[in-house]
């Protein structure tokens, strides 16, 4: 359950970057999000877990097309997970796990929550979760709080934090008190996949 839903968390940050340079809006936030057509990204996600003393760091890349969904950890272990339609496919260490999101709603859930950001879908946001949007100049903070008491056994809340309509980090706190926090760099909102990266970028091992 960690692995995919740090996955989904970690991949929510990057893509309203492409937004104008307006006041930031929650609406207009989320109108850069659905306006995306192709996007790559490097990220950097530091893991605060309440038994560990030191910090789990990993570094690695994203990929985002309509429809699918890639991310690939390059640093320590490799490892790769895609979404795609209500399928998510993970591969680490040899081992490949797929999981029916419309068989698991905690999971699919939280898959919905990248769906429905990405789609500027407020309504459908607020359906899940209450929404805390604040602003202090160019910089803002969205806080996103579940609902439902089944998402609530493990998520207290997804923090999205940036300037401007461009999202810097994203920051999750899960119910154990371990925290998620990704940053993203060499962000691309307006990458025009090739036929043959279409067939190449998006596999899993």
């Amino acid at each position: 359950m960690r692995s995919s839903t740090a996955f989904i968390a970690s991949i929510v940050v990057a893509f309203a970057s492409s937004a104008r340079a307006q006041a930031p809006t929650l609406e207009r936030v989320l109108g850069a999000f659905s306006e995306l057509r192709g996007l790559t990204a490097e990220f950097h996600e530091t893991k605060r877990i309440a038994l560990l003393a030191v910090p789990v760091e990993s570094d690695g890349v994203i990929r985002f097309m309509p429809g699918k969904l890639y991310r690939e950890v390059t640093r320590p272990t490799r490892s790769v997970a895609l979404v795609e339609g209500d399928r998510l496919t993970m591969s680490s260490g040899g081992e490949r796990q797929e999981i029916d999101l419309s068989d698991n709603p905690i999971v699919g859930g939280f898959v919905g929550t990248f769906r429905h950001v990405l789609a500027g879908d407020r309504a459908a946001l607020e359906q899940t979760y209450t929404l805390d949007f604040q602003v202090q100049g160019d910089a803002w903070t969205l806080t996103l709080r579940p609902r439902s008491e089944a998402l609530r056994r493990f998520l207290t809340s997804l923090r999205l934090v940036g300037r401007g309509q461009a999202i810097e980090r994203t920051v999750m706190t899960e119910r154990t008190g371990d925290v998620t926090e990704t940053t993203f760099s060499n962000v691309d909102p307006d990458h025009e996949w090739t036929a043959a990266e279409r067939r190449t970028q998006f596999r899993v091992p």
